[in-house]
């Protein structure tokens, strides 16, 4: 045996021993770590975390045929290698001479060979006891699959190295247990990488007979194979072609799922969120990092083995090939194709690892613990009192410290998109330095020095780079913040969209919703220049590194530039520039990911309620009230006054003087009075009250009092002062787990009541977008005794049984398709069902009429079901209620006024000053059961049946009418007149022609680059002699070999799609400029010349391809969403009532995102990549004919896997976008209604159906990325095989074929086939991004309402007299619905005044709608002053005339803006209809209101200024001073008709009367329908409409009516509870009339 000898069996021996050293390292560490997890899962404090145990046993699996193969294949190469040791002791014992050194290495050698099968056998020995699917059984065929991974590499490098020494002489005995170990190696390869680690699992970890348990992602049981090919993934790529309707994708792994989520990223909630987010992905994150820094290495291969394969046929050219050159020539070919597989295999995994492991993680993780945020947030409204003071001292209204809901919608849609979408590219930042240091190291070995004079070039280009990424950073975070306005100002005009149809003002709020749009435009304008700029730079930056490298090379250093040289030099700069591109906008991903990280971590920031401190003892008595207590909406630091006079004193502006009074002494150490009245916030000073346990408690004041405060104050949702608040309070709940001592009560109804259980019901009704009947039961059991008594007591049932499909009506989005009185009662419904035994409610009695008040206060207010517990009610029907209450609080302007039990306080004589304001007490004598009351209300009802056959009608089993219809999602390809129609919308065919020259010219110029160096290095070769080539060649391959084992190559863009893909190609053919020895000077200068020229002229028009097409894109993003808007404000109400807001604002938000962002480069890089492979084919076709049919076969097959890519990709992209909707939605209805949450501790359950909510959108967003890599891995396979088999071609032709045609072509092929993965993978998300089209458009070609404007305009004055005359009206809400108003026909006098009454749901509100045309008449019409509404348009009708509607909406901006959003009156006007609504005290002079209030009104009166901020959504004043501003609204507007809605239910009454006062006087000249529940409200009015079920009952004066005993009205006004007070006013009227 030779010394040639010794590195075949050491290297193999190294190899193997090794592995196995590596491996039983790596075992060892395992063992210990699977104790420690075993300790945590199984020890004393187990992990909260859920595992998958339960297996489908339905498919077969085995495991036997495995481990016999291992077992006999392991002993078989333990013989074997046992053999081999024994041969080399009897070859030395032979050898009669000194043992040579190679014969111990040998003996040594084949030794560790040995060892390491025994070790490997005894693994295959152990294996037998923990077979599969035991989890330590795989660890060992893991470990057993890379021993023979390796036994495999190092048998054939045995043969190769033995074929090499002695192919002459290789016997048979020699070479049979070489191929035997071959055959071995792959048998064990194969049997352990193929094998499934057990049968699939099924979600969950308890077994359950009924429950059809969900099948797991397949990658959970996969064999190794499967794992690194995604095979695994195939059943769902070929599930998503068959059937693309109805998709079923299975359950994520354990680890992506939101509940285990949850508990790993709350382990280090007090870090910092990149700190919680890097702990919580570590290991994904460990792996990445070591795939990246192999495959960064692995990137040269293929061009190490191009400048092998060229130098050989080089050498051939000039025949000095040795007699093994085609063997070589198919190991070298072999060479790129196994580089190319091993290349895409790590890749593959990395990629995995980024897009659909750490991606959807990070994810899900950022949107649970920002929902969980939510649940634990402050929630109020910015209640600043005097903005002005605010902006004297310059600060930023934004700043304080309150997230608007469009923002924080932002944060989830966007921001935490944006951070998981950084994982994606971060580990650019370990790659780019390997890349560059491998492939500079490369390029020194084949360009010298001149490379490194090319690539000092670059520093010239940073500069730029980092000012342009800076100036980049800074536009991105500007544009984040006009989309967060925008989405803000959008969010509210969906939520608003009643009011601002009322009003007609559509076109108002489009302009305003176009500026901020406009705004945001301006900011994506500046980012379009900064990535133009990028573009030029990026591709710029290499090619004129190149230029410099090869002018260097040729003209300085007077070298020769051959083909070897310059086609691997091609390759290596392309590789390069990916490098050096990716890292600025890897430098820019960060900064905007830190932005994003900064917003949200400012967000998790944000004040969180504090909690409860007091009830904590199950046990102890419930205390509810306050002592010494000051409440506040915001918190106010102890040292507020002295930093406020402090600044005060300073400010240039000055503060009011009563402001920097001294302080008031005060017991209190921190916080004193005076600091309270500087405070920019209403306050509750001084409360001392406590609510009697199992008693009836009042809370009255006038409006504006601050009783919704109070309330709120004990529920713990407003910032105590001072002093100390009691009522029990359920913490937010950090464990997913439901407590089952809250199950526990009996059939029987014993343990129902839970004493330290609350119930909460707003003023405003919150109600989930469900059911009825789910919105009572709000999470508990349906106990069917219990639940009709609710519905009796809260006068539910008749309401519900007139609905077609009871009470499994959906409610719609914020209780739509109720109305206000029904909304309250469902609220209140929810209450009386749950479990609590303390009930508060605010002033639920407002918006329902004076009988069903009555009837709510006897028959459930103080009725059986709420007997013994704790009621505490805000209402101002205290006449009403006073009979039944144990205690009253009065409050007036921030303070308790009065309190005590109704016989102390009237013992005090202070009681009458309180019934005074509302006029008379209860009428006790009229005290009827439910049946008697129905009776009078309706004679009918006794004929169709009792209660209990209502219930039958309104409880209900059967499957409902679906109301929020599921998003609809399209199926198949994009449509192409969408194409069209966002092509036609960019630009005019002649735009088109422009930008499709700068493409086709720019891709002209690549060509052009590739066949010029070719000319260039072909000239080079027939001018140079042979013996110069050969000199060069063999250097060449000198310092290849040098460089072997650390040299991988391919274009990075097969699987980086930062770059524009022509890079590439330019790079192949722009990189190189040719180094001439033995061209003349002259001629060297023309070829590095037009070189020169053509790679500069490129560089200009590569940018402005981009530049020309943003141009038109910014227009068609500012059209298409100008259409949008108005299409959506255009929409019928039936349209918002259907559709959920969160659906239509993700149409607005995240679509419109995509539409201004990804479509445009989509587009572009798009039809550059279809057009490189269309040149390729053509170029390569041109110049070697044959070469078609091999394009041919592996463009089809490339196609066809493309077609099963894109069609899943598509369509699970379009779930993603259909599942992203329930989430913003369910978030949005979060942030409403998330005091109620709280208030009945109901947060787990809505933390739980988030978490179901989160993982419904991360399956397909996981699955769009692994059908990515799974077209990746197979198009990298299909990409080696054509490598291959081209190499192999070109070495049978190489009769005709130089080494730089054969460059040339190999270099064309090496890139069409990464160019074509590019290709397909372009289209994909081509259509991926016009999914978002396809949805803008979708909601573009909505139905719209009648037209706003018509041939026919009414006159200018229209209405003049304001005479209505209405005849055979029917409406019906939908086509398929019955009607709501039946055939009604009356007339109304001008300038009458008429009240409509009838219970609620009788179809007032709908009369009201009619006259406005939200609902178009079926039949019959309305005519006002000689006009039918119908032949008018809407804006004409609904700007003359007025409506104070039932729900009054603000919009955020000012007092001035809300009142006059138009800028028509002056500020004399604005004040004085304050003063009339009661907003302003008469007495105040409104010149000099702003300095004269008196220093004992402890809160400032924020009307007094015009300028004080509006919340959104109005939600800093109370719902009754809402009213008025409404109402003080129309009061400006005056129009001849006008309608109030209940305008005034949420007030005092002493409020009340006063305003009916005015608008006595004010629009006396006004046709008024005024909707009332208050029969006080219109007993003075003309006329009275009774309705009843959608017909007219009565029509006639009060008095008339009142002189009826029979008569609805009368009975209504007896059942008010102020009968004699109502006859006196109606006297009063009717004499007035008489005079």
């Amino acid at each position: 045996m030779t010394d040639e000898e010794l590195p075949s069996i050491v290297w193999s021996a190294a190899g193997l021993a090794g592995a196995a050293c590596i491996s039983s390292i790596v075992l060892s560490a395992q063992r210990r770590y699977y104790h420690e997890t075993a300790k945590t899962q199984f020890g004393k404090d187990p992990s909260p975390l859920k595992f998958d145990h339960i297996r489908n046993y339905k498919v077969p699996f085995s495991d036997s045929s495995r481990i016999s193969r291992i077992l006999f294949g392991t002993i078989l190469m333990t013989v074997l290698s046992a053999y081999d040791l024994y041969e080399a002791v009897v070859r030395l014992s032979n050898n009669n001479q000194s043992p040579k050194n190679a014969s111990v290495y040998i003996i040594i050698s084949s030794a560790l060979i040995f060892i390491a099968w025994i070790y490997t056998l005894a693994l295959s020995v152990v294996s037998r006891r923990y077979t599969l699917p035991n989890r330590w059984g795989w660890i060992l065929n893991v470990h057993l699959f890379t021993f023979y991974l390796s036994s495999v590499c190092v048998s054939l490098y045995r043969l190769w190295d033995a074929f090499r020494i002695h192919h002459r002489q290789l016997s048979l005995a020699q070479g049979f247990p070489l191929i035997l170990a071959i055959l071995f190696s792959l048998d064990l390869f194969y049997t352990t990488g193929s094998i499934e680690q057990g049968p699939p699992y099924l979600e969950g970890d308890i077994i359950d007979s009924d429950d059809e348990k969900t099948p797991v992602a397949g990658i959970t049981v996969a064999s190794i194979f499967s794992i690194l090919y995604f095979s695994w993934a195939t059943p769902i790529v070929d599930g998503v072609n068959e059937d693309a309707q109805d998709i079923f994708l299975p359950s994520l792994p354990p680890i992506y799922r939101a509940y285990n989520l949850f508990y790993i990223f709350g382990e280090n909630r007090q870090k910092t969120l990149i700190y919680r987010l890097y702990y919580a992905n570590k290991e994904a994150i460990i792996l990445q990092s070591i795939c990246t820094a192999v495959s960064a290495g692995l990137y040269y291969g293929p061009a190490f083995f191009l400048n092998r394969l060229l130098s050989l046929i080089q050498d051939i050219d000039t025949g000095n090939q040795d007699e093994f050159y085609f063997a070589k020539g198919i190991m070298i070919v072999s060479g790129l194709s196994l580089s190319l597989v091993v290349l895409s295999v790590v890749v593959g995994q990395l990629y995995y690892l980024s897009s659909s492991s750490l991606r959807v993680r990070v994810k899900s993780m950022l949107n649970i613990e920002l929902y969980r945020k939510t649940l634990r947030r402050m929630d109020v409204p910015d209640m600043a009192k005097d903005t002005s003071s605010i902006q004297d001292k310059n600060i930023e209204v934004e700043e304080s410290g309150s997230s608007s809901i469009g923002t924080i919608v932002n944060l989830m849609s966007t921001d935490s998109q944006r951070i998981s979408d950084f994982t994606t590219n971060w580990f650019t930042l370990i790659e780019a330095p390997i890349e560059l240091l491998v492939g500079v190291t490369f390029l020194y070995s084949l360009l010298g020095s001149s490379c490194l004079l090319g690539l000092s070039v670059m520093i010239i280009t940073l500069p730029l780079n980092h000012y342009n990424s800076i100036l980049f950073a800074k536009t991105q975070e500007k544009l984040m913040e006009a989309r967060d306005r925008r989405v803000s100002l959008m969010n509210e005009v969906l939520q608003g969209i009643r009011q601002i149809k009322f009003f007609a003002w559509e076109s108002n709020w489009e302009k305003r919703v176009l500026e901020a749009r406009n705004e945001e435009l301006k900011h994506l304008k500046k980012t379009y220049v900064s990535e133009v700029l990028f573009n030029f730079l990026w591709q710029g930056t290499p090619l004129l590194v190149t230029i410099v490298s090869f002018y260097s090379f040729t003209k300085i250093q007077g070298n020769q530039l051959t083909a070897p040289i310059a086609f691997t030099a091609i390759t290596v700069f392309t590789e390069l520039r990916s490098a050096l591109n990716t890292l600025p906008e890897t430098f820019v991903d960060i900064l905007q990911a830190l932005i994003s990280v900064r917003r949200i971590e400012s967000y998790l920031e944000e004040e969180e309620i504090s909690p409860p401190s007091t009830n904590l003892d199950p046990s102890c008595r419930v205390r509810i009230g306050f002592r010494n207590a000051t409440v506040s909406w915001t918190d106010i630091s102890p040292d507020f006054d002295e930093n406020y006079t402090d600044e005060a004193d300073d400010s240039p502006t000055g503060i009011d003087s009563h402001l920097l009074a001294p302080p008031v002494p005060n017991t209190a150490p921190t916080i004193t009075p005076s600091s309270f009245e500087e405070a920019d916030t209403f306050l509750l000073h001084n409360l001392n009250a406590h609510f009697p346990n199992g008693e009836f408690s009042i809370i009255c004041g006038a409006t504006g009092s601050g009783k919704t405060l109070m309330m709120l104050g004990l529920l713990g949702e407003a910032v105590l002062l001072e002093g100390e608040s009691f009522c029990p309070r359920t913490p937010v709940s950090d464990n997913l787990e439901e407590d089952l001592s809250q199950t526990n009560w009996t059939s029987n109804m014993e343990n129902w009541i839970l004493d330290h259980a609350v119930a909460y019901a707003s003023q405003t009704a919150w109600l989930l977008n469900s059911t009825i009947r789910e919105n009572i039961l709000f999470g508990l059991p349906f106990i069917k005794k219990r639940y009709n008594e609710t519905l009796i007591a809260c006068a539910l049932e008749k309401d519900i049984a007139a609905l077609e499909c009871g009470d499994l009506t959906e409610v719609g989005e914020k209780g739509i398709t109720l109305s206000g009185g029904q909304k309250a009662r469902v609220a209140l419904a929810r209450a009386v069902y749950s479990r609590a035994r303390n009930i508060l409610l605010d002033d639920v009695l407002s918006a329902v009429d004076a009988h069903t008040a009555r009837h709510l206060y006897e028959k459930c207010l103080t009725g059986p079901l709420m007997r013994g517990r704790t009621r505490i009610l805000i209402t101002h029907h205290v006449g009403l209620c006073i009979s039944g209450a144990s205690y009253l609080v009065h409050l007036e302007n921030g303070r308790i006024n009065l309190c005590g039990s109704p016989e102390e306080l009237d013992a005090a004589g202070t009681l009458g000053t309180i019934l005074d304001e509302v006029f008379g007490s209860a009428d006790e004598e009229h005290v009827e059961t439910i049946e008697e009351e129905v009776e009078k209300i309706d004679p009918q009802l006794t004929v169709v049946g009792s209660t209990s056959e209502l219930l039958k009608r309104a409880v209900v089993d059967k499957p409902p009418n679906v109301l929020v219809k599921e998003e609809a999602r399209a199926v198949g390809h994009i449509q192409t007149r969408l194409y069209l129609l966002y092509l036609r919308a960019v630009g005019n065919p002649f735009y088109w022609c422009i930008v499709l020259a700068f493409v086709f010219g720019s891709r002209g110029l690549d060509v052009t680059e590739s066949w010029w160096i070719k000319k260039w290095v072909h000239a080079s070769e027939i001018a140079n002699n042979s013996s110069m080539i050969t000199t060069l060649a063999s250097s060449v391959v000198g310092s290849a070999q040098y460089l072997f084992m650390d040299q991988p190559n391919i274009p990075s863009s097969l699987e980086n799609n930062i770059i524009p893909s022509t890079t590439m190609n330019r790079g192949y053919f722009g990189l190189m400029a040719d180094k001439k020895d033995n061209i003349n000077g002259d001629q060297l200068d023309m070829y590095l010349n037009i070189y020169i020229a053509i790679t500069m002229t490129n560089i200009v028009v590569g940018a402005t391809r981009f530049a020309s097409l943003y141009y038109g894109t910014i227009k068609a993003s500012k059209n298409l969403y100008q259409i949008l808007l108005q299409r959506v404000l255009r929409a019928p109400m039936r349209f918002f009532d259907t559709t959920p807001i969160g659906r239509i604002l993700n149409r607005f938000s995240k679509d419109f995102e995509y539409v201004d962002a990804s479509v445009p480069n989509d587009l572009m890089y798009f039809v550059i990549q279809w057009l490189v492979i269309l040149t390729s084919i053509l170029t390569v076709c041109t110049v070697l004919p044959i070469f078609i049919i091999p394009m041919a076969i592996v463009t089809f097959l490339n196609i066809m896997i493309g077609k099963r890519y894109s069609a899943a990709s598509r369509e699970l992209r379009r779930m993603d976008s259909v599942t992203r909707s329930p989430l913003i939605t369910h978030f949005g209805e979060t942030l409403i209604g998330v005091t109620t949450i709280r208030a009945y501790g109901a947060t787990q359950k809505f933390m739980n159906e988030m978490l179901t909510r989160i993982d419904e959108n991360a399956r397909p967003f996981y699955y769009v990325w692994i059908s990515n890599r799974w077209v990746g891995t197979r198009f990298s396979f299909l990409g080696a095989a054509v490598n291959f088999c081209t190499g192999i071609f070109i070495l049978l032709s190489l009769d005709y074929m130089d080494a730089s045609l054969a460059g040339f072509c190999l270099s064309f092929v090496l890139s069409y086939t990464s160019q074509m993965t590019m290709a397909i993978k372009r289209y994909t998300r081509l259509e991926m991004s016009f999914n978002a089209v396809e949805r803008v458009v979708e909601f573009m070609e909505i139905e719209q309402e009648s037209p706003a404007i018509t041939d026919k305009r009414p006159p200018p004055e229209w209405p003049i007299n304001g005479k209505i005359e209405v005849k055979d009206l029917v409406v019906r809400y939908a086509p398929d619905l019955d009607p709501v108003l039946k055939g009604l026909t009356f007339s109304v006098k001008p300038r009458e005044k008429i009240g409509v009454v009838g219970r609620t749901g009788s179809g007032k509100s709908t009369l009201a709608l009619s006259f406005f045309r939200f609902v178009e008449p079926s039949e019959g019409n309305i005519v006002i002053d000689g006009i039918d509404i119908c032949d008018i348009g809407t804006e004409d009708l609904r700007s003359n005339l007025t409506i104070i509607p039932q729900d009054p909406v603000l919009f955020s901006g000012s007092l001035r803006s809300n009142l006059d959003p138009f800028d028509e009156f002056n500020d004399e006007s604005i004040f004085a209809a304050l003063k009339r609504v009661e907003l302003i005290p008469s007495e105040v002079d409104a010149s000099s209101t702003q300095h004269e209030e008196s220093i004992e009104d402890l809160n400032f009166n924020i009307f007094l200024d015009l300028s004080s901020s509006v919340s959104e959504g109005g939600l800093n004043f109370s719902q009754g001073q809402r009213q008025l501003i409404c109402l003080a609204r129309a009061l400006l507007k005056r129009s001849t008709v006008v309608f109030m809605d209940e305008a005034t239910a949420s007030v005092d009454f002493e409020t009340d009367e006063a305003i009916q006062k005015t608008i006595a006087s004010e629009f006396v000249d006004s046709t008024i329908l005024c909707i009332a529940h208050r029969l006080r409200t219109v007993i003075e009015y003309d006329r009275i409409l009774v309705l009843d079920q959608g017909e007219i009952a009565e029509f006639a004066s009060p008095l008339e009516l009142l002189n009826t005993p029979n008569s609805i009205f009368h009975k209504m006004c007896e059942n008010s509870g102020e009968y004699e007070a109502l006859v006196v006013l109606a006297k009063e009227k009717h004499q007035l009339v008489d005079v």
